[in-house]
């Protein structure tokens, strides 16, 4: 039986058994979330700004996104901003009609690096006019379109460090610090794969850097992609030291001997953001993952416990065959990899037009 329709299967059982418990909970869910949204009994939230990146190419991600950790509630949305380059004319426009905050940048939509500083400046661009109407704003924080975040754990969080103070929160991708030949020192990034933060004391000495007009051209000089730039701007230039949260920030990088198939149910319900990708654990997973941490909420601990270590046991015994597989998420892998198999036919039939 293959792994997708046992995840299938469990997801399923995972929403019965939530929505069974919905009930005797429902008063008590009231007050058990103080920090998830604006309007809540703690207004971390209102002090703190959320962008998720997304592209055109890569619609199809959303849908895990709002059937996890993005509330389809467009009431419980108001800090939520998704960043896209466009909404072309045949786009899916009833998923974007699932988000409150959409921003739409007219950046170029391919992934190279000034493309990505592109969409990095308008995150600042539209955090700096934000700023402008709630002058109690305190935190941004960025995360990616394949990436699930404990948004209860994030402002639990922030809400313990002092946005007075210049913080440049993430996490780390390499265990050495880099050079670049302008400077004489060394330097270490927050990827962005893995969620960033931060404080709005650092957003205001950011300023002037990252503007839509600066950053983009910056990020091309230099040729480094917007995570890594953003490490040498604010080490080497601002002299802010990036404060490292490896333990609970994670990103598609991970290695899955090093996280999902070593993780306990705690591992899942104390970190912050989890990354995936087509080649470890799939999209698929994030809404199972959320479902599970949504359980261990309604005491449902050992029940939750159960179902994980089953899952996790079996993905571990039953690995998904890589072969001819690319990342179904994003059409622009799709072209890639049409191009890639024409190109490779075509060196085959050349090779043996030559050999004949």
């Amino acid at each position: 039986m293959s792994f997708s329709i046992i995840s299938t299967f469990f997801l399923s059982l995972i929403l019965s058994i939530s929505a069974s418990l919905l009930f005797i909970t429902v008063i008590a869910n009231q007050h058990q979330n103080p920090f998830l949204f604006i309007g809540g009994t703690n207004n971390i939230a209102d002090r703190t700004v959320l962008f998720v990146r997304t592209a055109q190419n890569c619609q199809s991600r959303l849908k895990y996104l709002l059937e996890s950790w993005i509330p389809k509630d467009l009431s419980k949305q108001s800090n939520i901003y998704l960043i896209t380059d466009n909404i072309p004319n045949d786009s899916n426009v009833t998923i974007f009609n699932s988000f409150r905050n959409v921003v739409e940048t007219n950046c170029p939509a391919t992934h190279g690096g000034f493309d990505l500083c592109c969409k990095t400046a308008h995150e600042f661009d539209t955090y700096y006019n934000l700023a402008k109407t709630n002058s109690n704003l305190e935190w941004m924080c960025r995360f990616d379109d394949d990436q699930y975040v404990n948004v209860d754990n994030l402002y639990k969080y922030l809400s313990q460090m002092n946005s007075s103070k210049p913080y440049y929160l993430g996490r780390v991708s390499y265990g050495h610090r880099l050079s670049v030949p302008e400077h004489n020192r060394t330097y270490i990034f927050a990827t962005y794969g893995g969620g960033v933060c931060y404080s709005h004391t650092l957003l205001k000495q950011l300023r002037p850097h990252v503007h839509v007009d600066v950053l983009p051209k910056n990020c091309a000089k230099l040729k480094r992609p917007d995570d890594v730039y953003m490490g040498v701007l604010i080490e080497l230039i601002l002299n802010v030291t990036l404060t490292e949260e490896n333990d609970l920030l994670h990103s598609h990088l991970d290695v899955l001997d090093g996280s999902f198939r070593n993780y306990t149910l705690n591992d899942l319900t104390r970190m912050i953001t989890f990354g995936f990708s087509w080649d470890r654990y799939t999209l698929d997973w994030l809404p199972i993952i959320h479902q599970l941490i949504e359980l261990t909420k309604q005491d449902q601990y050992e029940a939750a416990n159960r179902l994980w270590l089953f899952l996790r046991n079996y993905e571990k015994e039953h690995p998904q065959n890589l072969t001819d597989k690319y990342d179904l998420t994003c059409t622009s892998y799709k072209r890639l990899r049409n191009k890639t198999l024409l190109l490779n036919n075509e060196t085959t039939t050349q090779n043996s037009n030559k050999s004949t």
